[in-house]
């Protein structure tokens, strides 16, 4: 019975996806021709080497910073509470629960150079970054 309830499953998420899914044409639905298409794209391209560039380095960077320091923050805020969870339990705990709280610690310490690492070599890369700009 499992097996035919799967098989049904499949076949109405299949459906689904199907019946959902646009159509999207590559035209404007008048034939379009090839010529028609390379000439957009040329012109595409011409846009894009006007002299204004639509991204600018100041909102860059001062988004890059942004997002850097807030995800900091986050990274220090949830390392700070395990951490403080993890030492209340382990004052708190029996031989036994501290024996389990080691191997919690254990992890603890590796997602912790984990993350401040990621985040040093994010800021590393952006120095050098900026060095060569």
């Amino acid at each position: 019975m499992g097996k035919y309830r799967k098989i049904i499953n499949i076949i109405l998420i299949l459906i689904l996806i199907y019946v959902l899914t646009p159509n999207v044409l590559a035209g404007d639905g008048g034939g379009s021709t090839t010529g028609d298409i390379v000439g957009s794209a040329d012109g595409f391209l011409e846009t894009g080497k006007g002299e204004s560039s639509p991204i600018s380095e100041d909102a860059l960077k001062k988004g890059s910073g942004t997002l850097y320091n807030v995800l900091l923050i986050i990274g220090i805020g949830v390392a700070l509470i395990w951490g403080l969870i993890l030492g209340i339990q382990f004052v708190t705990g029996s031989l036994e629960e501290k024996a389990n709280i080691k191997n919690g610690l254990t992890a603890y310490i590796f997602g912790c150079v984990i993350i401040f690492g990621a985040f040093g070599i994010w800021k590393l890369v952006l120095s050098l970054l900026e060095q060569f700009a």
